[in-house]
């Protein structure tokens, strides 16, 4: 795979990946009140999870660099991660009607964990295997697709307010873990 293929799919990833949070943050709400967390409480469980964001994100970065000197290959246990973290966040809308706060919280809690495994692992593939002068470059796609996924989001919130949330939770959900299978392509 050459630099720009895995700018492109950088910026692929980190598209779906904002996209998995905005449709979170779209129907976070309605599930939350379906287990009977009140919408004053939404914003709590919101600044929880980019808490647990910021925290894992720190984390996966150290435990990213490190095993990649020492294993070799991150690729695999990204994916890994991903399909752990997707399913989790697949689950919300499945959870949600049973009425388990606890449940629910957990979910939360493991889809905001596992997540990480998108943010720092591929920059560390990016410094590990990019020439100096590509880095910045690819960087910025990566920044890119989070940006345009940011851009659409308004749209998203109006398209998106009276649909099942199901649906767009599987389809981010899906579109996340094929992309993510890139991975082990661009590590090679």
């Amino acid at each position: 795979m050459n630099t720009r293929s895995v700018g492109v799919y950088l910026a692929i990833v980190q598209f779906f990946f904002a996209l998995c949070w905005t449709v979170y943050v779209i129907f976070l709400p309605q599930l939350a009140a379906q287990v009977g967390i009140p919408r004053k409480a939404v914003i709590y469980v919101l600044m929880l999870d980019q808490l647990i964001f910021l925290m894992a994100d720190y984390a996966m970065g150290v435990a990213s660099d490190r095993a990649a000197r020492v294993v070799g290959r991150l690729a695999r246990a990204v994916v890994g991660l991903t399909v752990l973290s997707c399913g989790a966040f697949l689950a919300l809308p499945y959870a949600a009607p049973s009425g388990s706060a606890p449940l629910f919280l957990g979910l939360v809690v493991l889809w905001s964990v596992t997540s990480s495994a998108l943010r720092a692992p591929p920059l560390t593939l990016v410094g590990r295997y990019a020439a100096k002068p590509q880095q910045a470059w690819l960087v910025a796609l990566s920044m890119l697709g989070l940006g345009v996924a940011s851009a659409i989001s308004p749209y998203l919130a109006v398209v998106l307010r009276d649909v099942d949330p199901r649906g767009p939770f599987l389809l981010s959900s899906v579109a996340l873990v094929l992309a993510t299978w890139g991975i082990v392509a661009a590590e090679r």
